[in-house]
């Protein structure tokens, strides 16, 4: 009787495990072409902002030869950063209601952390970016940089969130 029960207990759990792989399979089957659509959409947006960001600044072809790997550099150190504030920020709000003072203390001090990180970056940044650039055009890039950002919202928005906009909307 004993082995009748182990039996079908095991023969439950391997379709358990074959239906749970079969819905991951799907599952992935599903994703794969939306997370390949986010990427086009991200690589179509840095497209545009590096256009954007080179017709407002007026870079001369060796200004923009040494400014745009600085300026990558830069913004990826930035993102790293930002997307950690974010997430840290994302888990504190879903989990205040269960945090102890404690927690939400370490949560507080890790924010201003990263706060302070973002500044040290934009200084280092701004410094490397004086030498191959002036500083009026430094002060034009982050004008730049914040209106590309309401551009694209503004126009994601009367699009209905669809994606970016065509290059020529910018």
């Amino acid at each position: 009787m004993m082995m009748i029960w182990m039996h079908q207990n095991l023969l439950m759990n391997y379709k358990q495990s074959k239906m749970k792989t079969q819905l991951l399979s799907l599952l992935l089957l599903f994703c794969l072409p939306a997370m390949a659509q986010k990427d086009k959409i991200r690589e179509r947006i840095k497209a545009q902002r590096i256009a954007f960001i080179t017709q407002r600044l007026a870079l001369t072809p060796d200004e923009a030869q040494k400014f745009w790997p600085v300026y990558n550099q830069f913004s990826d150190e930035l993102d790293g950063v930002k997307r950690e504030m974010n997430k840290n920020r994302r888990t504190t709000n879903d989990n205040l209601a269960t945090m102890t003072e404690k927690d939400i203390e370490k949560a507080l001090e890790l924010d201003l952390l990263n706060q302070q990180k973002v500044t040290d970056i934009q200084r280092k940044y701004q410094s490397e970016l004086k030498r191959v650039i002036p500083a009026r055009k430094i002060a034009m890039l982050y004008k730049a940089e914040h209106d590309f950002k309401l551009t694209l919202l503004k126009r994601m928005k009367d699009r209905g969130h669809q994606g970016p906009p065509p290059d020529d909307e910018l």
